[in-house]
């Protein structure tokens, strides 16, 4: 098995960032010359929230992969729990820490006390969605290809985000966004404490 590439080093390769571009300029219905990695998805394209869906879906539909359905202060709120994260709306020290080594796309400067976790979806970049689109496929890659059931290899579906089996049409779905990106915030809290 692959061995994890750390959180702070993905850099997206040109392909997967020109799929990206593009899925956002559809959505923004610009140019995709207007698209830029590190363009602000609000301030600087003036994306809405249905726009982020939307181009979770066309990446989706064209990777084949899960986009997560929770943000990372809300999937983290299941393991360190909501009140050590954000506390009144606004975010914690410990979420502040969270969100730098987990997106370290997001501007820094902005990542300061006082945030409000209501303010986090606008600081996303294009690199955002690289990132994670990054992260989805190579957990995809890292699964097994053997089919649990009679160890034939096994074929990723042409229109679902899953593996079939040629030879009994055994399906094993991909893993959700929502749990690899859990994971990796559960790789990188343990990192932390390693010594």
């Amino acid at each position: 098995m692959s061995e994890l590439k750390p959180l702070n080093t993905v850099v997206p390769g040109e392909k997967l960032e020109m799929s990206v571009r593009q899925a956002v300029a559809r959505a923004m219905g610009i140019d995709v010359n207007e698209v830029k990695m590190s363009s602000s998805l609000q301030a600087d394209l003036g994306a809405e929230s249905l726009d982020y869906l939307d181009i979770a879906f066309t990446l989706e539909r064209e990777h084949k992969v899960h986009f997560p359905r929770e943000d990372l202060l809300q999937r983290a709120a299941a393991h360190f729990g909501e009140e050590n994260l954000v506390k009144e709306g606004v975010v914690t020290d410990l979420g502040l820490k969270m969100l730098k080594q987990a997106m370290p796309e997001l501007d820094p400067a902005q990542l300061k006390s006082g945030l409000r976790a209501s303010q986090v979806p606008a600081m996303f970049t294009v690199h955002t969605f690289a990132r994670v689109l990054d992260r989805l496929l190579f957990a995809k890659e890292r699964m097994s290809r053997a089919c649990p059931k009679c160890g034939t290899a096994m074929q990723d579906s042409p229109n679902l985000p899953e593996l079939v089996c040629p030879a009994d049409q055994t399906s094993v779905p991909f893993p959700s966004g929502d749990d690899v990106m859990f994971e990796e915030m559960i790789r990188m809290s343990k990192e932390e404490k390693a010594p």
